[in-house]
């Protein structure tokens, strides 16, 4: 019988942590992930009405199933009176992008505020003083990043536990340096990638929370993998012993596979133990809280990734 996870359009909410996942990804047809708690967004698909909510918007590439809701989101927000959205996007697509949003102004006949930002692999942009969002390297072919979303913290430096606060306000007052830097990877979005170095970077191995590509699972589409560079199961599982995430979130998954499925392929290879800490993002049958429900009708008879 044929998966029929995807006969109707969900999008998740996966509470993990202290965060919540929300979004929907599926090969060639959506993406957009959010983490609402931390206003960003990652893609943004066709802009599912959740997606209005956040500030940051992070563009992995420039595939329309990534990228299409962009003109919409910032209308909408604009149109709502909600403040211009602050856009994250590789460096290389920061001029075609903002071209085609100067013609959507010119199409609505409204001035639509906006902000791009571009990005170059090891940049970090910095939110706040406390938070920042760093730029990674992918192997998507052509212009492709991920970013991780980095919380900052400053801590004592052991030598100095036990001083007391006077004398360190005025340690620090003379430019002594009493602290040190921490930076924890909360979460990190890959996109679209096939395996390669950015599976090495510490943002990806020590990430809190890792959202990555998982699209082709049965062996024969291991060639659809390598022409697409996506992932194929067999790389995931080369690949998930060096990760030390609390949890990694899968998505982009072929409708040729269907969730069921792939979540009972990478079981049976990787064990039920390792499982714990997996989760699919479209996967409504085990989802502790789902969103809302629209009926999309059936999925098309073949869908290119």
């Amino acid at each position: 019988m044929a998966d029929k996870s995807f006969l109707v359009q969900k999008f998740a909410k996966l509470p993990l942590n202290a965060v919540h996942v929300v979004g929907y990804s599926v090969a060639g047809e959506e993406t957009v992930c959010q983490v609402p708690e931390l206003n960003v967004c990652f893609d943004i698909g066709r802009c599912p009405h959740f997606a209005l909510t956040s500030d940051i918007v992070c563009i992995t590439h420039g595939h329309m199933d990534h990228i299409a809701g962009l003109p919409y989101y910032l209308s909408q927000r604009y149109f709502q009176g909600m403040k211009p959205g602050m856009i994250l996007l590789p460096r290389e697509l920061e001029r075609p992008v903002d071209n085609l949003l100067r013609s959507w102004r010119d199409v609505e006949r409204q001035n639509t505020p906006y902000k791009l930002i571009p990005m170059s692999a090891g940049q970090a942009y910095e939110v706040r003083r406390d938070f920042l969002i760093r730029a990674l390297q992918t192997h998507h072919g052509g212009v492709s990043l991920g970013y991780s979303l980095v919380s900052v913290r400053e801590k004592l430096k052991p030598e100095y536990t036990g001083t007391p606060g006077p004398e360190l306000a005025k340690m620090r007052k003379s430019g002594v340096e009493i602290q040190y830097r921490i930076e924890v990877p909360l979460v990190t979005f890959l996109g679209d990638t096939s395996a390669g170095e950015v599976f090495n970077h510490p943002d990806v191995v020590n990430a809190e929370i890792l959202i990555t590509e998982v699209t082709f699972f049965d062996r024969e589409h291991k060639t659809k993998a390598k022409a697409g560079r996506h992932l194929h199961l067999d790389h995931f599982v080369e690949l998930v012993d060096g990760l030390k995430n609390h949890h990694i979130v899968v998505t982009h998954v072929t409708r040729r596979t269907g969730i069921r499925r792939a979540r009972q392929m990478l079981r049976k290879l990787i064990g039920e133990e390792r499982m714990k800490n997996i989760h699919f993002l479209m996967d409504f049958e085990n989802a502790k809280d789902e969103g809302d429900v629209e009926d999309v009708g059936p999925p098309p008879a073949d869908t290119a990734e």
